[in-house]
C-alpha cells in the first residue's frame, strides 16, 4: 500500500568533448532509456495508515519498478493480507498498480501520480468493496516530505460498504508528513504524521462516527550490506468510527505496537 519503492528520474548522461575527431576524454555511459529495480521484503506487522492489514501475522512483500529518464514511472507491489483486509478472498492478496512522474521546481522533489490498491476475489455484500483508486502528490525539500493522496473510487478499503445505503467514500484525503534524517552512517531516523479525512457520502455504518483518524510512527532503518532492517513504533490517535471499523473477530487492528522488516531492492 504501499511501501513500494519507486525510481527517481534517471540523469541524461554528459557528451564526450571530441576535437579533430579524437576524444580527449572518455565519454560516460550514457544513462539508459529504462531501468528496471525489483525489491523484496518481509515485516512481522504490515500496517497500513496505521492499521494493520494482516491481523498479528508477518507479511511477505516485493514489488517492480520501471523507470523511464523523461521521470515517468510505472510498478507493482503485492502483499499477503488477512481476512479482514480482503473478505472472502480465495487467497489474501494485496496488489497495488501504480504509475506517476516525478521531477525537480525551485528546489523541490515533485512526485505526482496515481495508485489502484487492488484485492483480487474480495468480496462483501456481492461486491468488491475493498479495493480503492487514489490520486497523490508529493513533495520533498530536504529531509520534509509532504504527501496528499486523493481517493477516486466510491470504495475506501472497505469503509464504505454497500451502494444501496448511498455510501460514497470518494473525495476522502490522506495527508502525511515525513521526516526523515541519517544521523549515524548507515542509519536513518524517519517520524511520520498522517490523517485521514474520510468522506462519507451517505449513511454512517460505524458506530461512534467516521472512520477519521491520526497514526504516527517513528522508526529507524539501517543499510546492512544493501539489505534495510527496519523497526518502527506506531501509534494512533482514534476514535470510535475508526475502532468500529477496524475491530476484527475481537482484535484490534488499531492498537499501537512495533515492528520489525528487511527489505532488499535489486
Amino acid at each position: 500500500m504501499k511501501t513500494y519503492l519507486t525510481l527517481s528520474a534517471i540523469a541524461i548522461a554528459a557528451a564526450a568533448t571530441l576535437s579533430s575527431g579524437t576524444a580527449l576524454a572518455q565519454a560516460p555511459a550514457p544513462a539508459p532509456d529504462f531501468t528496471v529495480a525489483y525489491n523484496l521484503g518481509a515485516t512481522s506487522d504490515y500496517r497500513f495508515r496505521g492499521i494493520k492489514q494482516n491481523g498479528d501475522n508477518a507479511s511477505i512483500q516485493g514489488g517492480v519498478d520501471i523507470g523511464h529518464k523523461s521521470g515517468f514511472y510505472v510498478g507493482t507491489w503485492g502483499s499477503n493480507v488477512s481476512d479482514w483486509t480482503a473478505p472472502s478472498a480465495s487467497v489474501n492478496l494485496e496488489i497495488d498498480y501504480y504509475g506517476g512522474y516525478k521531477t525537480e521546481v525551485a528546489g523541490f522533489a515533485v512526485d505526482v501520480g496515481t495508485i489502484y490498491y487492488s484485492y483480487p476475489g474480495a468480496v462483501f455484500q456481492g461486491k468488491n468493496m475493498a479495493s480503492t483508486h487514489e490520486a497523490y502528490i508529493g513533495l520533498t525539500y530536504g529531509p520534509a516530505t509532504f504527501k496528499t493522496s486523493y481517493v477516486l473510487s466510491k470504495n475506501y478499503f472497505g469503509a464504505a460498504t454497500t451502494d444501496s445505503a448511498g455510501e460514497d467514500a470518494s473525495g476522502t484525503m490522506y495527508y502525511d508528513l515525513t521526516l526523515s534524517q541519517e544521523v549515524a552512517p548507515k542509519l536513518t531516523a524517519a517520524l511520520h504524521a498522517g490523517y485521514t479525512d474520510y468522506k462519507n457520502g451517505g449513511n454512517n455504518l460505524y458506530s461512534g462516527g467516521k472512520v477519521s483518524y491520526s497514526d504516527y510512527s517513528l522508526g529507524l532503518t539501517y543499510d546492512y550490506e544493501g539489505y534495510m532492517l527496519g523497526v518502527k513504533y506506531f501509534m494512533n490517535d482514534t476514535k470510535p468510527g475508526t475502532e468500529s471499523y477496524a475491530t476484527a473477530n475481537g482484535k484490534k487492528l488499531y492498537k499501537d505496537g512495533f515492528a520489525v522488516s528487511v527489505v532488499k531492492a535489486f
